[in-house]
């Protein structure tokens, strides 16, 4: 039981998996853990060393609000009336912590999110190009679909949910037959059209503190992902945190009033340097920092349970992977009868994952069983960046 005036984090899992393992290990290097709500039986968590930290399996994909107050009420029975940080996880997780923050709060429960209009107008995919326009930096050329359009193109949702609540992404679309069969298929009112741009993929990583506003960034280098701009598998670390592009990129946030755990996403072409899109929130591949010794979980939470984002930066992972890996979401995608994209030149895959494994982000003591079960069987596909 958490002890009077102390907070602890409060996890909903069983989407962004991969992310969500990640903070939970850098929670304990911080020795701490968290209160975790499992969706449903099936939850990759229950396959884990975490699944001791699980109080509540829903019964369902369905989330409430009453549903979450189901939650709170089943975790408190265990934690007392210690307040509880909420994990951001997911875009929709997000959403809807973002559009219930009262009754949440109410709760008992913080949301270490920035206001709502703040985060839409950064992850929303033609207002976040509007934003980072406007502070300098180059963004992809957007075009009228015709029949007379080049390919290919990328179809970018206005908004990450649906009106009907549905999460909604872009989509690659490599020739005019593709292009028609997405008109087919999806809401055109939905989706604006802009120029696909080849190039290395970057991510620059950062948790800027709201405390003291200092700014923890570190950045990683894309080599392969799944298909239609879905989840990275491979990736190795970058310098381009250390750029004049990526100091913008800080610059504009702070001046927005933008503070926590976030993700930038640019294309390095042969003379530019291109915005694709922000996560305002924890990222797939976060796990990688870890490996990496930079601190940027750490910070966080010291700043959500103490208001000190330097009180837990010198815990450290004891191993240090020179990859990112994920073999699970390589063989989704082999499985679907799809092939994964390199943001790099293209290579033999077997020898990259001879030579990758032992970074496999669930190959590890507390998630072995979760990197069998994506080996042997086919994964449940609930993936995002």
């Amino acid at each position: 039981m958490t002890a009077a005036g102390e907070k602890s984090f409060l996890v909903f899992s069983g989407g962004n998996d991969r992310a969500v393992f990640g903070f939970l290990r850098a929670l304990r290097l911080c020795g701490a853990s968290a209160h975790v709500v499992a969706r449903t039986e099936d939850d990759r968590i229950l396959r884990s060393s975490f699944r001791g930290d699980v109080k509540w399996v829903r019964p369902t994909h369905e989330l409430s609000l009453e549903i979450f107050a189901e939650g709170v009420r089943r975790v408190r029975a265990d934690a007392g009336d210690a307040a509880f940080v909420v994990l951001p996880s997911t875009e929709y997780f997000n959403t809807f912590l973002l559009r219930h923050r009262r009754e949440i709060e109410g709760m008992g429960c913080g949301i270490p999110l920035v206001q709502a209009s703040l985060y839409a107008r950064l992850t929303e995919k033609r207002s976040a190009a509007e934003f980072f326009s406007t502070a300098g930096l180059a963004v992809p050329r957007e075009v009228r679909p015709s029949a007379a359009m080049e390919h290919p193109v990328v179809a970018k949702p206005f908004r990450n949910v649906s009106t009907k609540g549905e999460s909604l992404y872009p989509h690659l679309l490599d020739n005019r037959a593709e292009f028609e069969a997405f008109l087919a298929a999806h809401d055109a009112g939905d989706y604006f059209f802009q120029e696909y741009v080849r190039g290395q993929s970057l991510y620059l990583l950062f948790h800027l503190s709201r405390a003291d506003g200092q700014d923890f960034t570190w950045s990683q280098r894309n080599l392969l992902q799944q298909p239609d701009g879905k989840s990275m598998l491979l990736a190795e670390p970058a310098d381009f945190h250390h750029t004049e592009i990526a100091a913008r990129i800080i610059r504009a946030l702070r001046d927005a009033g933008f503070h926590g755990l976030g993700m930038v996403e640019m294309i390095r072409t042969a003379d530019r340097e291109v915005f694709i899109e922000m996560n305002p929130r924890i990222w797939g591949p976060v796990q990688f920092c870890l490996d990496q010794q930079q601190s940027l979980l750490q910070a966080f939470i010291g700043e959500a349970l103490h208001d000190d984002p330097t009180r837990y930066t010198d815990r450290q992972s004891r191993s240090r992977r020179k990859r990112y890996f994920w073999l699970g979401g390589l063989l989704e995608t082999l499985r679907a009868g799809k092939r994964p994209a390199w943001h790099a030149a293209s290579r033999a895959l077997f020898p990259v994952i001879l030579r990758s494994l032992a970074s496999d982000v669930y190959l590890r003591k507390d998630s072995w069983r979760c990197f069998l079960h994506d080996v042997f069987r086919a994964p449940t596909g609930r993936s995002k960046r």
